[in-house]
């Protein structure tokens, strides 16, 4: 079980420079999951970004307890699309990426 929430998506260019910024809020099941956004192995050509958010056992002893923890992504680049789709086991979730510029 993953909740996403708070879910902002950036192509921010500065001095000359564009990196791709995913992050949001996950709520887990417990404070031993490490939520991480990953670029799939399989890529699809549908027309917009996608990553996976994967859950990380992190082998702890913890208590049963939602959790929530900040996920982040980031890739030198940017990207050209307009819309990206965060998927992981309980479906899917989109939003439309932001171009923050910089002026110098």
């Amino acid at each position: 079980m993953a909740i996403i929430t708070n879910l902002v998506a950036i192509n921010d260019i500065a001095h000359g420079k564009q990196v791709f910024r995913v992050h949001g809020t996950v709520t887990v099941a417990s404070p031993a999951i490490e939520p991480v956004l990953v670029e799939p192995k399989l890529r699809h050509r549908g027309g917009w970004e996608v990553l996976e958010l994967q859950l990380l056992e992190s082998g702890a002893i913890t208590p049963q307890v939602l959790t929530e923890k900040t996920v982040a992504f980031e890739r030198a680049g940017g990207t050209g699309w307009k819309t990206v789709e965060i998927i992981h086991a309980d479906g899917s979730q989109r939003c439309e990426i932001r171009t923050i510029e910089a002026i110098d």
